[in-house]
């Protein structure tokens, strides 16, 4: 359940500003109710500077709603330009990065609670007021602050805009997925992981299939209601569906493994399935993005290759975490050690193929894209399992094999021999 409300946070851009609009409606009628009612039992303890005159506390705060919403518009436009650049020089999946950042929804909101605070503060201000008020120095301390975050919205579009950084935090999304799995396995002792193929159950005679009532892709599966729901009605549930598959209501995302002769547990309330792949669960669709970005930096329009190559390094990284879950089950057990839940994990190769197969294809021609990937190939491989090194290495030859060394100058297949005999020592060590 934690994790299904995650992501509706997630998909919700709007929540943070709305919070603090709703926030700014509740501190504009705290002011007022103080500067109408309980004035008189708090002038003593104010500072002269803090309050002002009805009169020119309306004015202030003419002044302050009127900036704020400039400076929304302007923020507003700001993030448009931003969206337009990730959609044209990186990639259109990447926008929801920018859009539902904390930061760049924070601002947004603040803005908005500045300018929502000192309409209400004007529509609650009575010209029968006749002491000061302090309405206006709360909408001062509020200007400033968004002044602040003004300056600081600047400095992160600034950052979030050049392409070294949304890589790097690519790499983490991934890095984070993988390594949430293998933390699980080693502070809860009821998850373990484990290599080859599950056999059936074989004292549940029963089994019936369960399939999503809507099309979509599969974003998230709430693997600890799954445990609890298993264990309370003494299911076993194998999955089927990998996190980020287009599903229909005709595929089967799960099975479930029974005694009786029907069941009645409602498992639909553990899937999510949407329009669009999110990075909760899913690693593979942070490794695409950053295939994206490659994809657009060769393509002869933008035709940025050393961008290209900093992306295929931060893959090679990337894939060295993700080959850890090589074709392995995640294996969640009740308190009893029966086993309850099992996720199949994608193997190492789909992966590796998937990640690597579009880039191979448009920077064929590309020399300095073609040595990248085999240097990403290095790095993939250092101190990792022998049978990763052998995907790798067989890998290598796919390459190979879409490479016109007719078409390569003497000094390019110079370098490019050297990179694979490298790769290939690499491979060989135990």
């Amino acid at each position: 359940m934690i994790q299904r409300f995650l992501l509706h946070v997630k998909n919700s851009i709007w929540l943070t500003p709305s919070f603090y609009c709703l926030f700014s409606i509740i501190l504009a009628i705290g002011v007022i109710t103080i500067d109408t009612t309980f004035y008189k039992d708090i002038e003593n303890v104010l500072p002269d500077f803090f309050v002002t005159s009805v009169d020119l506390a309306q004015t202030i705060l003419g002044v302050i709603a009127g900036s704020l919403l400039t400076m929304t518009t302007i923020t507003f436009s700001t993030i448009m330009v931003v969206l337009t650049t990730y959609s044209s020089q990186f990639s259109p999946r990447t926008l929801r990065n920018f859009v539902t950042n904390k930061i760049t929804m924070r601002v947004l909101g603040v803005f908005m609670g500045g300018f929502v605070y000192s309409i209400f503060s004007l529509l609650f201000m009575k010209s029968t007021i006749d002491h000061p008020v302090i309405s206006s120095g709360v909408g001062v301390v509020f200007a400033l602050v968004c002044l602040a975050f003004f300056a600081y919205f600047i400095h992160h579009v600034a950052t979030s805009i050049q392409v070294s950084n949304l890589i790097e935090q690519l790499t983490k999304d991934v890095l984070e997925i993988v390594r949430a799995k293998i933390e699980l396995v080693d502070q809860k002792k009821n998850v373990t992981i484990e290599k080859g193929n599950y056999q059936e159950p074989s004292d549940r005679k029963k089994r019936s299939e369960i399939h999503s009532k809507k099309y979509g892709y599969l974003q998230l599966l709430d693997y600890n209601e799954l445990l609890r729901l298993t264990t309370e009605q003494d299911h076993t549930i194998i999955i089927k569906q990998k996190i980020g598959q287009f599903i229909t209501q005709k595929v089967s995302i799960f099975t479930v493994y029974h005694q009786e002769e029907k069941i009645t547990t409602d498992y639909q309330t553990i899937i999510t399935v949407g329009s669009e792949r999110t990075t909760m669960q899913d690693e593979e669709f942070a490794l695409k993005k950053i295939v994206e970005i490659t994809l657009r930096a060769i393509s002869p329009g933008i035709n940025d290759p050393n961008t290209a190559i900093d992306c295929i390094h931060h893959l090679g990284f990337a894939l060295g975490e993700v080959s850890k879950l090589d074709g392995t089950l995640l294996i969640y057990h009740d308190q009893k050690g029966n086993e309850r839940v099992i996720v199949p994990q994608k193997t190492f190769e789909e992966i590796l193929y998937s990640t690597f197969y579009q880039i191979i294809h448009y920077g064929r021609e590309d020399i300095s894209v073609i040595i990248a990937i085999f240097e990403a190939l290095m790095i993939l491989v250092e101190n990792n399992q022998k049978q990763i090194k052998q995907t790798v290495w067989g890998f290598s030859h796919y390459i190979l094999e879409g490479v016109d060394f007719n078409l390569l100058k003497q000094l390019d297949q110079k370098i490019l021999q050297e990179k694979l005999t490298k790769l290939k020592k690499l491979c060989e060590q135990e």
